[in-house]
């Protein structure tokens, strides 16, 4: 995505100026060293490698990573998605003995890391973005449930036989379980239903302690009692020194038959470690409360130095790592550099308690990976995609099924030719054209031959420059034509020409026949990262499109005489709208994505970000917005937490030029990152101010509000004003009114304070 850099200078640097914020950063790397311990040793376990290949991995890519760059937040070690592809090439190379093929895996993850090293010197890491967002969600899903599948026998302490494919697997499960035994399972099980559980808890301090570190801790204590069978536990050197296993280069010379098997294992680890790293990274951004941009080519230059070393040690693949990323920020996280912290402290883990690790139950291990997998295939995943249209649930699935009854690679593939078709349909003549003579065969042909080669070229039909009003810099308008994933390079590339002071206009006309999902979502963080620049990206002509379905991210189509998709209106928003009529509000009921213009604190966190239902204008002296709104945040990143929100935009009089915030408790203490070390606790609440002293004023509005409506957040940014109630979902239409009103009272009443000139001591 095309980013233009802030100019905040509460935003964290990269590099040595990053080291001032150690304590953070260090605190965030100690939790997730705790999360890395278990999930780094699972994901080796279930790539087929021995368990401290898993520790090598994580601790070389914490030691190393802070030192490359490419991100800000990011957290890269071994990945679960990538053991099935792991496995594979084990048992490809080994020709079916996992002890064989770890050292020539070994030398593939060494070759694939000069490879990303020579991809990124050509710069060739953006590339990795066009894949279709809906294959590589498929990928994700798929690498779930083959975790599930073949981490099921050792969760009940049954031998578990390595099989290259999903159905492979599942043919085993019968006689494998067959000899499940009683402690294992005990352990699994209640393993896996405490990772749940811990999912539903409501707050307190065991929602900051890592899930996995609790089952590893409890099943290690369970099996100590029960004297467990090491060989139903872990497996660890004695010495950590004494896993190091340096890659079989003589045997993979010495074999010209392994040649062809290991191009295709390289070539497989890279694609798929490209496309999970812009994954994550982008993932990862979004969720990053100062919404920093990461270099695609620095991050895969990054992760070929990590993969070149931790194969060379012994170690896994490296790639940056969604699960714990979302973990280092939710910890306080304000740098790269906790990376290194988590590297040293696994370091210090991995030398001085080898025997604890070794007291780890494989069931336990099982479990935790068991629940990682669902998290990536979960019902959740498909009730989104239907959500989004049915031509992603159609990709989607597709993919995931594809996947399943071949291998990822060739899945992928399939995948990516599936979109491209349904691209095609979407956009040439119906067949019935070419039957009744209106369209030639050879007509049709160049049709679509056109239309497939647009996909890939640059949707800009014609750029010019406007003057605006104000004498600011030339408005820069873009005619484009149709716009989908395989396009949005050239287009993010034109939109990275233009000068940084210019705002940009891109009109869809008559030309554009289609905008897909992945374009949607392309145009929602462009419309973002412009206007947290304090510069706008006007969208003009989506009005003419169809949206396949409500969700703002949704493919549209422009064809003539197609209906227009009317706003759909449940119960609360004929309510609501009732409301709005009485109080002279305007109304909408359209879903939308929500863009953080005024750069709320509250409004960076999470992801999948929504607004509807939104009543707007004069309410008393005042112009407000009153919307509900939802997003995802951690641990639950499929649940959607709601609120109703109230904005108001202030007088110059009231408007602040720094951040102060008036917040319950420690709720968000975490993302309100660039205020003050040391909030003031006032009557249960805690004011957070940017830089200064607290302004009276405020604060006496603030507590007005809280003493009349109960716990609420409130947050004085810029020009604007944003006040809701933490603890309610969305509000009741009463509960909207008394809010808005007791909100129009107290900013009166400040107003007035203000304008007499009393002062308000803070």
């Amino acid at each position: 995505m095309a980013h233009f850099p802030t100019s905040d200078s509460s935003v964290p640097q990269s590099g040595l100026a990053g080291l001032r914020h150690w304590r953070n950063d260090m605190l965030a790397g100690l939790q997730v060293a705790l999360l890395w311990t278990p999930f780094s040793l699972g994901v080796a376990l279930a790539s087929g490698a021995p368990a401290v290949a898993g520790l090598i991995s994580a601790i070389v890519a914490g030691l190393l990573y802070p030192f490359l760059g490419g991100s800000h937040v990011t957290v890269s070690g071994p990945a679960a998605a990538l053991a099935p592809v792991l496995l594979w090439g084990m048992l490809t190379l080994g020709h079916g003995d996992l002890a064989a093929g770890y050292p020539l895996v070994l030398v593939a993850v060494v070759l694939t890391g000069l490879l990303q090293l020579g991809l990124a010197a050509i710069k060739a890491g953006r590339y990795a973005s066009l894949l279709p967002v809906t294959v590589v969600e498929a990928m994700l899903a798929a690498i779930g449930i083959m975790i599930i599948v073949r981490q099921i026998p050792a969760l009940f302490g049954a031998p578990s036989v390595p099989a290259k494919s999903v159905l492979d697997g599942l043919s085993l499960l019968p006689q494998q379980l067959a000899q499940a035994q009683l402690v294992p399972a005990g352990i699994g099980l209640g393993g896996l239903v405490l990772m749940f559980l811990f999912r539903r808890l409501p707050g307190g301090l065991l929602r900051w302690v890592p899930p996995a570190i609790v089952v590893s801790a409890l099943g290690g204590l369970v099996g100590w009692l029960m004297a467990l069978s090491p060989s139903l536990r872990i497996s660890m050197p004695e010495r950590f020194l004494d896993g190091f296993v340096m890659p079989d280069f003589t045997g993979l010379m010495d074999n010209p038959d392994l040649w062809l098997g290991m191009l295709l294992v390289v070539l497989t680890f890279t694609m798929i470690d490209g496309v999970e790293s812009v994954a994550s990274v982008k993932a990862v951004d979004k969720i990053d409360p100062w919404r920093r941009q990461s270099d695609a080519n620095k991050t895969l230059r990054a992760m070929g130095v990590c993969n070149f070393t931790s194969g060379m040690l012994g170690g896994l693949t490296v790639i940056p790592n969604a699960v714990p990323s979302r973990a280092n920020i939710d910890a306080g996280a304000r740098t790269l550099w906790s990376n290194l912290y988590s590297g040293l402290f696994l370091l210090v883990f991995a030398l001085l308690l080898p025997t604890l690790l070794m007291r780890i139950p494989l069931a336990a291990i099982a479990a935790i990976l068991i629940y990682i997998g669902w998290r990536l295939c979960e019902p959740a995943i498909f009730r989104r995609m239907a959500a989004i249209g049915r031509d992603r649930l159609l990709v989607f699935t597709a993919t995931v099924l594809a996947i399943l009854m071949t291998d990822l690679l060739k899945g992928m593939f399939i995948g990516i030719a599936i979109e491209l078709a349904l691209l095609l349909y979407l956009q040439v003549p119906s067949a019935r054209w070419i039957i009744t003579g209106r369209l030639t065969l050879k007509d049709a042909w160049q049709v679509h031959r056109q239309t497939l080669a647009g996909l890939f070229r640059s949707p800009v039909i014609k750029h010019r420059t406007e003057p605006v009003e104000d004498g600011g810099p030339d408005r820069h308008v873009f005619t484009v034509g149709s716009l989908v994933g395989f396009n949005t390079l050239p287009m993010e590339e034109s939109l990275g020409r233009v000068s940084h002071g210019s705002s940009v206009v891109l009109r869809f006309t008559e030309s554009s026949k289609l905008i897909d999902h992945s374009a949607m979502e392309f145009l929602q963080h462009a419309v973002e990262d412009m206007a947290g620049q304090g510069r706008t990206l006007v969208l003009e002509g989506l009005d003419q499109f169809h949206p396949f379905a409500p969700h703002p991210l949704a493919t549209r189509l422009q064809e003539p005489g197609a209906k227009m998709r009317a706003v759909a209106m449940d119960e609360r928003a004929r309510r609501l709208a009732a409301v709005a009529q009485s109080l002279q509000l305007g109304f909408d009921a359209t879903v939308q994505a929500t863009v953080n213009r005024d750069d709320f604190i509250y409004l960076r966190r999470g992801d999948q970000r929504e607004e509807r239902n939104l009543l707007s204008g004069k309410f008393g002296a005042w112009s407000v917005r009153v919307l509900d709104y939802s997003h995802t945040s951690a641990p639950d990143y499929h649940v959607a937490h709601r609120h109703t929100l109230v904005f108001v935009d202030l007088p110059p009089v009231l408007r602040c030029p720094h951040v102060q915030v008036l917040s319950p408790g420690h709720y968000l203490e975490r993302y309100l990152v660039d205020l003050i070390e040391s909030p003031v606790d006032i009557e249960g609440h805690r004011l957070y101010v940017q830089s200064g002293e607290p302004d009276g004023g405020f604060v006496a509005f603030g507590l007005s509000l809280v003493r009349s409506c109960g716990p609420l957040y409130v947050e004085w940014r810029k020009t604007g004003l944003l006040v809701f109630a933490p603890a309610s979902a969305w509000e009741p239409p009463s509960r909207v009114v008394a809010l808005l009103e007791t909100v129009s009272a107290s900013l009166d009443a400040w107003q007035a304070r203000v304008s007499s000139g009393q002062e308000v001591t803070s």
